[in-house]
């Protein structure tokens, strides 16, 4: 037998033993009951009974200290909601493991709003603004009394002149008046306003970009009303300009003159050049690496440079653009530029370069538009034909893009419509029209779950598909096509069975996704679909089950696939990163 002789030791795994147990022994919540009220009131004596926070192995003494604070909690709780005549019955018991505490309150007769009477006086007057504010106050006359909406009340007219430029406002008369014996309130709120403030000198320090160019961003004038919406839009616009790396809008109170309010803006500029560089892997086309140049400034007007290589054994492109913002950088820009890329899935082979210019659009609405002129070369080959063409490609997409979290969405959409196409002349080979249209809907469910409804559809019109290089026929299978099929492995068929692309794309997935752990989730789903041609419709099955994990830079999704047709393989696995909206 082994017997401890060192007592420092012993000392030391005694209290080791104790905080173990004290780790290990759950502690148990003690049997509080509030009746009598319910709703808003009981809800709130049950956050000021401060009796109910405590277990059933606090000290006996404290309890009972608590219990004897429990009247005036209850009733400052409950004169918060106008129950001024609240009466209580209350007990306390305790026993060997624990104890109980019991409150039976009877609220009383709820004070009633006899009249509200609210002053404007100063530049807000008449205001348009106040008025609508005034007309949906949350207290009005034989309303129930409230403390809390009558604090609401006095902070939106505070608020209000804030955002509205009356910076020198203030309440001259603030009063709640309860009659208890007869049970009603008066509210008299006055509030001058004072003069209404305007922008005056706006002073932009910074020394990367040429002053006229960064005052295109800003949407304060000198002169202008002032108010905190404006400041406010000013900052989002030179924050998502991408030059500046700190925006500092400061309102300069102390030095108002004639109601004129001093704005200085300083701006730090970004890093002239960045570089990016990853690897990745994607089941639809392997392994990725990735090399990324941005130059933010070219010269002091703004315009920029980008340069991306994407390398895959399925899917390679290289691709760099010059961009020259409009007269309005937020919201148009022109660009030009070129690119390359190379194909080889199972089913076809491509290289195909690429020059093209764009003008894009952000609307108001939230809509993005790009209008583009696409010159191309493709020399391409499939198991039936191959061919080298020329195009030019005229066009225009539309996206729409909403969601209620930009990393982890439960409700949103994206819309994204394209048309396109060619006519045949010297310098472009095939005749032909084109339209695309992507969309995804995600919609929270019961218990945490969310549906995600997808659907692809595309329709080309032309003479024959194959006159038309690959890039720009439709194929179908992958992680975002139908999963449980190869990257592009479905379309229509020669007389040889050899898939040649196809003039239509129909796909539609439904699937359920539902959160397992604070950052994980498990997905169930079926996808059908095809690319076809108007003679040869026949929709493909997949269906699967998947793992998902809510990463801080977004979800990584894996999926496990069946295909329910024939297929070149019997299971498929799918990976990819990244969000849908």
């Amino acid at each position: 037998m082994y017997y401890l002789r060192n007592p420092v030791l012993g000392i030391v795994i005694t209290v080791l033993l104790a905080l173990a147990l004290c780790l290990i022994t759950p502690e148990t919540n003690a049997e509080v009951t509030v009746s009598g009220i319910e709703g808003e009131a009981d809800d709130n004596v049950m956050l000021m009974l401060s009796i109910q926070k405590e277990k059933c192995n606090s000290p006996k003494w404290k309890i009972q200290g608590l219990f004897e604070d429990s009247n005036q909690e209850i009733d400052q709780a409950l004169r918060a909601l106008g129950y001024y005549h609240a009466t209580i019955k209350k007990s306390l018991a305790f026993n060997k493991d624990c104890w109980k505490a019991n409150f039976q309150v009877t609220p009383g007769q709820r004070v009633e709003v006899s009249d509200v009477a609210i002053i404007i006086n100063g530049d807000a007057k008449n205001d348009p603004e106040f008025l609508n504010l005034l007309k949906k106050m949350p207290l009005k006359q034989g309303s129930p009394l409230h403390h809390g909406k009558y604090e609401s009340m006095k902070d939106k007219i505070e608020s209000l002149a804030l955002e509205s430029g009356y910076l020198q406002g203030s309440f001259t008369e603030k009063k709640l008046l309860i009659d208890k014996q007869n049970n009603i309130a008066h509210i008299k709120l006055k509030f001058d306003s004072g003069k209404r403030m305007v922008f005056g000198d706006v002073i932009v320090q910074q020394d990367v970009l040429d002053d006229g160019f960064v005052k295109k961003y800003l949407t304060i004038k000198s002169g202008d009303v002032y108010t905190s919406e404006q400041l406010a839009k000013t900052h989002n616009a030179l924050s998502q300009s991408g030059y500046f790396d700190t925006v500092d809008i400061r309102s300069d109170l102390g030095q108002v003159k004639d109601q004129r309010v001093p704005v200085t803006i300083k701006l730090s500029a970004k890093k002239k050049a960045h570089y990016g560089f990853g690897v990745g892997f994607d089941t639809d086309i392997g392994p990725l690496l990735n090399a990324s140049y941005i130059n933010r400034r070219i010269n002091h007007y703004g315009h920029f440079f980008t340069a991306n290589i994407d390398l895959s054994p399925v899917l390679s492109t290289a691709e760099v653009e010059y961009s020259i913002p409009l007269d309005k950088p937020l919201t148009d820009l022109f660009s030009f530029g070129g690119g390359l890329k190379r194909e080889h899935t199972n089913t076809f082979k491509s290289l195909s370069a690429t020059i093209s210019a764009r003008h894009k659009h952000a609307y108001a609405n939230g809509w993005r538009q790009t209008l583009f002129l696409d010159y191309s070369y493709e020399d391409f080959t499939t198991a039936s034909n191959s061919g080298q063409t020329l195009l030019l490609v005229p066009g225009g997409s539309w996206l729409y893009s909403v969601s209620n979290n930009p990393l982890r969405p439960t409700e949103g959409y994206r819309l994204e419509f394209e048309a396109k196409g060619s006519y045949e002349n010297p310098i472009s080979d095939v005749s032909f029209i084109q339209g695309y249209l992507s969309a995804i809907w995600l919609h929270e469910l019961p218990l945490g779950g969310k549906f995600i409804g997808r659907t692809l559809q595309g329709v080309t019109l032309v003479n024959q598909i194959t006159q038309l290089p690959t890039s720009y026929r439709f194929y179908a299978g992958g992680i975002n096509s139908v999963r449980g099929y190869n990257y592009k492995e479905l379309g229509p068929k020669d007389n040889l069975g050899n898939v040649e692309g196809g003039e239509l794309l129909s796909v539609f997935s439904a699937e359920y996704e539902h959160p397992v752990l604070e950052n994980w989730g498990v997905a169930a789903f079926v996808d059908t679909g095809n690319a076809f041609n108007f003679d040869s419709i026949n929709f493909k099955t997949g269906v699967g089950l998947g793992v998902r994990w809510y990463s801080p830079v977004g979800p990584i999704r894996l999926d496990f696939a069946l295909p329910l047709d024939e297929s070149d393989s019997s299971f498929q696995i799918h990976f990819a990163a990244g969000g849908r909206i």
